[in-house]
């Protein structure tokens, strides 16, 4: 369920901000912004129940504002992710969106002074080389003078937008799960769900805020009314969303951090073969071995990572165990 969850939500991503609607005739859903406060609502929601539900035990040694970094970050790598549709397609997107670990590991050692052992740096490395090989290999995917999906022609600057905006996400979203493991660090007794609960809260009004400031919210408002076949998908794709995130804790708590890594690689894998199959994306030749470059070097992550530990490890989720949930739920998560 967890991948047929995210493979969906990412379905829906794709047709809501680079098709029609109606299809082939309509116009563009281009407010970004509106997504993630749709988002950010609905996972404040289920955070309220779950504060309701555990009645977990409240941290007091938090400082209120200390919520409000991860929060922005947050809210901006999910923006930047939405809006780089417009230049780049969904596989190449969801394939770049591996290399997390390279900024993941360059944010811990400058906020936490973390040590990495050697093969992370070559894993990093690898995937680096497999998403170059295969975002400029694959006809549909190369960055040239051609036209967004909005049909607006490219200049020079603007064909490498695309993959500006996703290195902007990478580094918003590294910054965010190395803060939020900084928090379990300096306050022992902060909850991962008071943490959702907390982060969600300010990206909910933070998103809603700037959504009135961009003056998004009433054009964004009419569209939806407008459109009626986006109904369903602006549903699902927020239910999707959070549901996901419930499933994300099961996982994690019943199989463990390692079998979590394999759905998510499984996940990355068959999110590129639908949007294939549903958008006509094309991939090259080279564009699969550059796709089978990163895939093995994830693999063969994990499996120096599962080295001398159990597959199934978690039969319980206590408070410690909040700063690995964090780092593997970043590291492997694009919401």
């Amino acid at each position: 369920m967890l991948n047929v969850t995210f493979v969906t939500w990412g379905a829906l991503q794709e047709r809501m901000l680079t098709r029609r609607y109606p299809r082939h005739t309509g116009d563009y859903f281009t407010y970004s912004y509106a997504l993630v406060f749709s988002n950010r609502l609905w996972t404040l929601i289920m955070s309220s129940f779950l504060m309701w539900y555990l009645k977990p035990r409240l941290s007091r040694s938090t400082v209120i504002y200390e919520y409000s970094f991860p929060s922005i970050s947050n809210m901006l790598s999910s923006w930047c992710q939405y809006e780089a549709l417009r230049y780049v397609s969904f596989p190449a997107t969801t394939l770049f969106k591996s290399f997390k670990l390279g900024p993941v590991m360059l944010m811990g050692k400058l906020i936490g002074n973390k040590q990495y052992p050697v093969y992370d740096y070559c894993v990093a490395l690898v995937i680096g080389c497999g998403i170059a090989i295969f975002m400029s290999s694959t006809d549909d995917l190369r960055f040239s003078f051609s036209q967004d999906y909005l049909g607006n022609t490219e200049t020079d600057s603007a064909k490498w937008t695309g993959v500006m905006l996703l290195s902007f996400y990478l580094f918003f979203d590294s910054f965010t799960s190395q803060f939020q493991s900084r928090l379990f660090q300096r306050h022992l007794d902060l909850s991962i769900v008071e943490l959702m609960f907390a982060t969600s809260a300010f990206s909910t009004v933070l998103s809603a805020v700037t959504l009135v400031h961009t003056k998004e919210l009433s054009p964004a408002y009419a569209f939806v009314m407008e459109h009626s076949e986006i109904h369903l998908h602006f549903f699902m794709f927020s239910i999707c969303s959070t549901i996901g995130q419930l499933f994300i804790f099961y996982t994690i708590k019943n199989f463990g951090a390692v079998v979590f890594t394999l759905m998510m690689t499984a996940r990355i894998l068959l999110s590129i073969a639908l949007s294939c199959i549903l958008y006509g994306h094309p991939i090259s030749n080279v564009g699969y071995l550059g796709l089978a470059l990163v895939v093995v070097a994830v693999l063969y992550r994990i499996k120096k990572k599962a080295e001398g530990q159990q597959l199934i490890r978690w039969q319980g989720m206590d408070d410690d165990k909040g700063k690995e949930l964090v780092h593997e739920w970043h590291e492997h998560l694009d919401m």
